[in-house]
C-alpha cells in the first residue's frame, strides 16, 4: 500500500535523465524532444549501440549536459540522482554505492570505456571520480555477468570520456581547487581525445562527537572534546583515446592521495595518507569481413597499486592490555601492486535486419606482484615499536598469488515486428574456486511510438576477491580476520517488468523487480564472542521493489523531474555455515525484523531545470527515509541505531559571459546527513544516529570551451 501511495503521488512529479549515443558529439538537452529523450542509443546493455527501446535493461543514463546541469563537482554529485541507488562515505574515507540495497565492494562493475576499473584484489572501485573527463554515465541496475563477468551483481556503471577541447577551472570552500583541460582533434579517420586534470581539496568536514572508544581518556572524542572529520584528497589523472581507422588505443590513469574520514577502524584518527594508482589501457583493431561481419582482437592491462599508512588510533594512544604508550598512535602501512592482462576476441555478425549475434572468448591473468604489511606495533601483547616490520610474523598468503580466468559469451538479438527478443550467455572458469554459467533473456514489446513494455531476467555472480580467499592480516579489524579458500560465488536471480511511456510533454518510467540473492560473503565470527572472524557465505537475501522516473516540460527550456525507488530485503541465514544459536535467534525474531534496515529503502528525487537567455539555474533535492540497525543476531541486534531521514539540497546558478565562456555559482550537499558506518555490530561505533556525512560544498567554476 505504500508503495502504492507513492507511485500515485509520482504520478503528479517528474525526472532527468536520458539517453544519448555515446558516439556523438555533446547534444543540447533542450534541443531534444521527449520522444528524443526516451528512445535513444545507449551500447553497454548489449555492448553495441542501439535504441534506448530494445536495451535488454533498466538503464539510466546521463549526459555531459545534464553532468553540467546538474552541477556535479565529482561523480558522486552525479550517482546520488540515479533511482536506486544511494551513495555514502564510510570511516575509512572511501565511498559506497549500493544499488536496489546491494551495497558491497565488487558488486558494481564500474568501466571506463568498456574497461574495468575495479581492484580485483578487493573489488573496490572509486565513485568519487572528477566529472570534467567524462562524457556520459550508463547505469545498469540490475546483474550483467552475462556479457560482462564477475563484479557485475547488482549493476554496471560505465563511463565514457569526453570528446571536446574546453579548459575549466573551479574553487571553493574547504580549499578545493580543480583545473582541467581536454583537447579533441578530428581529421579524416583519424579522432584524437586526450583530458588532463587535478585536484586538490581540504575535504567536506562533519563534527563527531563520539567513536567507538570515548571513554578512553586518549580518544579524540572523551568527555565535551569533538572531532571534526574530514576526508582530503589529490587527485591527478589522464585520459585519452585515439582511432585510426578501426585501429582503437586507450589509456587511462588516476593518481589519488588521500586521507581517511574518520579512521580505519571506527576510532576518530587523523594521519592516515592512502595512496592509490589506478592504470588501464588497451588495444583493439576492427576487422570488417564484408559488411556484415566485425571481428575485433583485442588486448588489455590494468596495474591497480595500493600503498596505505592507516592511522588506526591517535597519536598518545595507551594500551590497557600492556600499558604501553604509543607516541605515534597504532599505524599500519599495507602496500600492494594488482596486474591483470587480457586478451579477447570479439565476433559481431549481422545476419539480417531481424538478427545479429555477439560472441567472444576472453583469458586473463590476474596477479598480485607483491604483498607487504607492516606495524609499528606487535599485535600480542598490544606492544607499542618504533619502526615498522612485522613483529607477528603474519604468512600473507595473497602475495604471489594469481588467478586465471577463461571466458566464452554469446548473444543474439532478434527483431520482428514490435517485438525485440534478446538472448545471451556466459561461461567463466576460474582456476581457484570453478566455473559459473550466466544467462540473460530480455523481451522488448513497443505496441507504438509512445509505449514500450520490457520482460527482463538475468543470473550474475561475484568472485571471492583475493582479500576474502587469502587475507590473514587483520587490518581493519580489531580481533582479526582471516581469508577461506573455502568460500563459493555470491551468486544472483533477478526477475525486472519495466514500462516507459511518452505522451505529450510527459516522459514516465516504472519498473519492478525481484532479486534472488545467495551465499552473500561478509565477515562472521563464528564463536560469537568477539574473536578472530573470517570471510563466509553467511546467507541469502530476497529483495523486491520498484521505480519511478517521471520528466515534464513545463515549456520550452524549463523542466521538472523527479525520481522514486524502493525496495524491501529479507534476509536468511545459511545454516550448515553459521552457528545454530545465531540461525534460532533469527527465526524467533517478527516478520519485520528479518529485512535489510541499515540503508535507505526509499529514496526521492527532486529537482527544476530553467534557461532564459544567458541564465541557466538548476535546484534539487534528494530524500532518503530513516534507517536502523539489523537483527540478524544478538550482538547485532544489541547495538540499536535510529539513523534519521535525510534531504539534502543542491544548486547551479550559470550565466554565459559568450557562447564560449560560461561561470557557475554550485553547492552540493546541503542539509545533515547521517549513514551507517557498518552494517552489522559497528553500527553505532559513532553513536545512535550513525556516521555523520561530509557537509556541504561550494564551488565558483569557469569554463571555456573552444
Amino acid at each position: 500500500m505504500k508503495i502504492l501511495c507513492w507511485l500515485v503521488f509520482m504520478l503528479c512529479s517528474v525526472s532527468l535523465f536520458s539517453q544519448l549515443d555515446s558516439t556523438l558529439k555533446p547534444v543540447d538537452l533542450n534541443e531534444l524532444s521527449l520522444e528524443e529523450l526516451l528512445d535513444v542509443d545507449v551500447y553497454s546493455a548489449s555492448r553495441k549501440l542501439q535504441r534506448q527501446s530494445e536495451a535488454p535493461a533498466i538503464m539510466t543514463t546521463i549526459t555531459r549536459a545534464q553532468i553540467e546541469t546538474l552541477g556535479a563537482i565529482t561523480m558522486i554529485d552525479v550517482l546520488k540522482y540515479v533511482p536506486g541507488l544511494e551513495a555514502t562515505i564510510g570511516s575509512d574515507g572511501f565511498y559506497r554505492v549500493s544499488i536496489r540495497g546491494i551495497r558491497k565492494n565488487g558488486e558494481i562493475l564500474v568501466l571506463i570505456n568498456g574497461q574495468q576499473i575495479n581492484d580485483f584484489y578487493n573489488g573496490r572501485a572509486i565513485f568519487d571520480l572528477p566529472v570534467e573527463f567524462i562524457e556520459k554515465i550508463e547505469v545498469i541496475r540490475g546483474p550483467g555477468s552475462a556479457l560482462y563477468g564477475s563484479n557485475a551483481m547488482a549493476g554496471v556503471i560505465n563511463i565514457f570520456t569526453i570528446r571536446e577541447t574546453s579548459a575549466t577551472v573551479s574553487g571553493g570552500n574547504n580549499g578545493t581547487i580543480k583545473a582541467n583541460v581536454n583537447y579533441f582533434i578530428e581529421k579524416k579517420k583519424t579522432q584524437f581525445n586526450v583530458s588532463v586534470g587535478a585536484l586538490s581539496t581540504d575535504g567536506a568536514g562533519a563534527i563527531i562527537d563520539t567513536d567507538k572508544v570515548e571513554v578512553q581518556s586518549w580518544s579524540l572524542t572523551h568527555m565535551e572534546k569533538n572531532f571534526r572529520a574530514s576526508r582530503w584528497n589529490k587527485d591527478a589523472y589522464l585520459s585519452s583515446k585515439l582511432s585510426s581507422g578501426d585501429l582503437h588505443f586507450q589509456i587511462f590513469d588516476m593518481v589519488r592521495q588521500q586521507g581517511s574520514y574518520v579512521g580505519p577502524v571506527f576510532i576518530a584518527a587523523t594521519g592516515s595518507k592512502l595512496l592509490t594508482n589506478q592504470l588501464t589501457s588497451s588495444l583493439y583493431y576492427d576487422f570488417k569481413i564484408g559488411e556484415n561481419v566485425i571481428i575485433t582482437p583485442k588486448v588489455y592491462g590494468n596495474l591497480n597499486y595500493h600503498d596505505f599508512l592507516n592511522q588506526e588510533t591517535p597519536k598518545n594512544y595507551v594500551s590497557t592490555t600492556s600499558g604501553n604508550l604509543f607516541t605515534n598512535g597504532k599505524q599500519s602501512k599495507e602496500t600492494y601492486l594488482g596486474k591483470t592482462y587480457g586478451t579477447e576476441l570479439d565476433i559481431y555478425i549481422k545476419a539480417n535486419e531481424h538478427f545479429d549475434l555477439l560472441t567472444g572468448s576472453v583469458f586473463e591473468d590476474h596477479a598480485m606482484a607483491n604483498y607487504e604489511l607492516t606495524r609499528n606495533y606487535k599485535i600480542v601483547g598490544d606492544q607499542y615499536k618504533e619502526s615498522f616490520e612485522n613483529y607477528d610474523h603474519i604468512p600473507f598468503d595473497q602475495k604471489n598469488k594469481r588467478r586465471y580466468v577463461f571466458a566464452y559469451f554469446v548473444q543474439g538479438n532478434y527483431k520482428i515486428k514490435k517485438f525485440n527478443f534478446t538472448g545471451g550467455l556466459r561461461y567463466d572458469d576460474y582456476n581457484d574456486f570453478g566455473s559459473a554459467i550466466n544467462p540473460r533473456i530480455g523481451v522488448n514489446y513497443k505496441p507504438n511510438s509512445h509505449w514500450i513494455l520490457k520482460g527482463l531476467y538475468g543470473k550474475a555472480f561475484r568472485a571471492p576477491t583475493f582479500q576474502e580467499l587469502y587475507d590473514n592480516t587483520t587490518l581493519g579489524n580489531e580481533y582479526g580476520v582471516k581469508g577461506n579458500l573455502n568460500l563459493t560465488p555470491e551468486k544472483i536471480n533477478s526477475y525486472e517488468l519495466g514500462t516507459e511511456i511518452t505522451y505529450s510533454k510527459v516522459v514516465l518510467k516504472y519498473n519492478v523487480f525481484y532479486l534472488q540473492t545467495n551465499n552473500l560473503i561478509q565477515i562472521y565470527d563464528p564463536h560469537g564472542g568477539g574473536s578472530v572472524g573470517s570471510y563466509e557465505n553467511i546467507g541469502n537475501l530476497s529483495t523486491y521493489g520498484n521505480g519511478v522516473e517521471l520528466v515534464i516540460t513545463i515549456m520550452p527550456k524549463v523542466y521538472l523531474f523527479a525520481n522514486y525507488s524502493q525496495f524491501v530485503s529479507n534476509f536468511t541465514w545459511n545454516k550448515d555455515k553459521v552457528r545454530k544459536a545465531d540461525v534460532a535467534f533469527y527465526e524467533k525474531q517478527p516478520d519485520d525484523l528479518k529485512n535489510i534496515t541499515n540503508i535507505p529503502t526509499l529514496r526521492l528525487n527532486l529537482g527544476v531545470e530553467a534557461t532564459i537567455k544567458k541564465f541557466h539555474a538548476f535546484v534539487g533535492a534528494n530524500y532518503g527515509n530513516e534507517a536502523y540497525n539489523n537483527s540478524r543476531f544478538y550482538l547485532e541486534q544489541d547495538h540499536f541505531v535510529n539513523i534519521p531521514f535525510y534531504l539534502q539540497g543542491n544548486f547551479n546558478f550559470g550565466y554565459s559571459i559568450t557562447s564560449k565562456c560560461k561561470v557557475s555559482i554550485i553547492g552540493q550537499n546541503i542539509g545533515e546527513k547521517y549513514s551507517d558506518p557498518d552494517e552489522s555490530t559497528n553500527i553505532n561505533a559513532f553513536g545512535s544516529k550513525g556516521l555523520k556525512q561530509p557537509g556541504a560544498s561550494f564551488m565558483l567554476q569557469v569554463k571555456y570551451k573552444l
